[in-house]
């Protein structure tokens, strides 16, 4: 099967197009990168490294491990449960527990209590808060189940049990909202049977088609990043992915926190990721984006396949659905929104992928960080840290200890 991304664009996203200045915005990521290296684009794991990971789920299996609790949140997260998304989003084998919500640690209850359970922690500092609140609460009520930890700072865990034989270590120069591709994202899906050595391959192979010393011309990742600082620097403001694949949503959840921590860096950006699931979100914010302020680029993401687990629908019920499968019904619901909206001289683009292998979707997490470190780049950013989201992080900190801080908002009213 051939693996590639179809890209197509409607003319009010072209309108805004110049390849004129390709030299100049090159020479611009060029500068980027020789300031902040992408550290993904080398310090990924290679398919030579997996032999840890496979003693590892090896070792489980010897221990019959039926579930395999994650515990971890943002980019310690995010790649794993797209990848979960792909095999069973509903799966009971393999459970991600992100914040310390009550409701969760009651599912998670139930799941310990009635399965051979292990536990993954993860945390590229070792100190996430969310993280060690949830692994001491989870150890109060089963303590003994097998653990193992995910990290760059093994000195910060020790006080957690962690020593060399049961953690796994992160490049230290790797960020977390690009970490799937270390054992952040690998050991989840190496539990449940993905073919992760697939996955790295194909992997591997994008990334040596978009590294930065590929030419525009032939460098669709930088091509896209320029397509998108056009339309930027023009009047749009946000950016609507428009998914239509139930199974990619979660890999939009990973996109809005690869694009919104790299991108949010200075005053003067304005692009605003959000997720729009196809076809549910049509029937609540296609009206604000067909009426209200064309301030949106809208990119529509579906696949060509769905395999076996595609469906013919009867003519029981009549309807324009009848004799038709679950996939063109989808289809021709993209593409009627895309129309509609082009209607309304919004501008659209569609990726549709041929299928969700592991291959194909190795290529296409790859392209959106190239993409986004490109757009970094060419807003002379750093798109690699996160120095915005510390402050919260030491407040809510000084809060849990007792300390005096100072109210944000006041009482304005009660409903009653």
């Amino acid at each position: 099967m051939s693996h590639e991304v179809r890209f197509s664009a409607n003319k009010f996203w072209m309108n805004w197009q110049s390849m004129g200045r390709a030299q100049e915005l090159d020479a611009l990521m060029h500068a980027g990168f020789r300031k902040w290296p992408a550290a993904f684009s080398t310090d990924y794991m290679k398919t030579s490294e997996l032999a840890p990971l496979e003693k590892w789920a090896a070792e489980l299996r010897q221990l019959d491990a039926q579930t395999l609790i994650v515990i971890g949140i943002g980019g310690s997260s995010l790649g794993g449960i797209a990848l979960k998304a792909l095999i069973d989003a509903h799966s009971d084998r393999l459970i991600f527990w992100e914040g310390p919500h009550p409701s969760k640690m009651q599912k998670i209850a139930q799941i310990a209590e009635q399965k051979q359970t292990a536990v993954l922690v993860v945390s590229k500092s070792g100190t996430t808060l969310e993280t060690r609140a949830n692994l001491s609460l989870f150890r109060q009520f089963f303590p003994g189940v097998p653990e193992y930890f995910v990290t760059s700072e093994p000195a910060a865990i020790k006080d957690l049990g962690a020593n060399s034989k049961n953690t796994f270590l992160i490049p230290k120069d790797l960020g977390g909202r690009f970490s799937i591709v270390s054992p952040v994202g690998m050991m989840p899906a190496m539990f449940v049977d993905y073919n992760v050595k697939a996955f790295l391959t194909a992997f591997d192979e994008a990334n040596a088609e978009w590294e930065i010393s590929i030419p525009v011309a032939e460098n669709v990742a930088k091509q896209t990043a320029i397509h998108f600082y056009n339309l930027f620097a023009a009047r749009f403001t946000g950016v609507a992915f428009w998914v239509y694949a139930a199974d990619l949503v979660d890999w939009g959840r990973w996109l809005v926190q690869l694009w919104a921590e790299s991108l949010g860096k200075k005053p003067h950006i304005a692009a605003l990721p959000m997720i729009v699931q196809g076809p549910e979100d049509q029937h609540s914010l296609l009206q604000y984006f067909m009426e209200a302020s064309n301030r949106h680029l809208h990119c529509f993401v579906h696949t060509q396949s769905y395999g076996s687990r595609d469906s013919l629908i009867s003519s029981e019920i009549r309807g324009d659905f009848a004799d038709k499968s679950m996939s063109q019904i989808l289809n021709a619901q993209m593409k009627s929104i895309e129309s509609a909206l082009s209607a309304k001289e919004r501008p659209v683009a569609e990726y549709m992928l041929s299928d969700l292998s592991e291959t194909e979707m190795a290529r296409w997490f790859c392209f959106w960080m190239h993409v986004v470190s490109y757009l970094g780049y060419l807003w002379e950013i750093n798109p690699f840290d996160q120095p915005g989201v510390e402050a919260g992080k030491i407040i809510c900190k000084k809060l849990l200890r007792g300390e005096n801080v100072e109210e944000a908002v006041q009482p304005v009213f009660d409903l009653r």
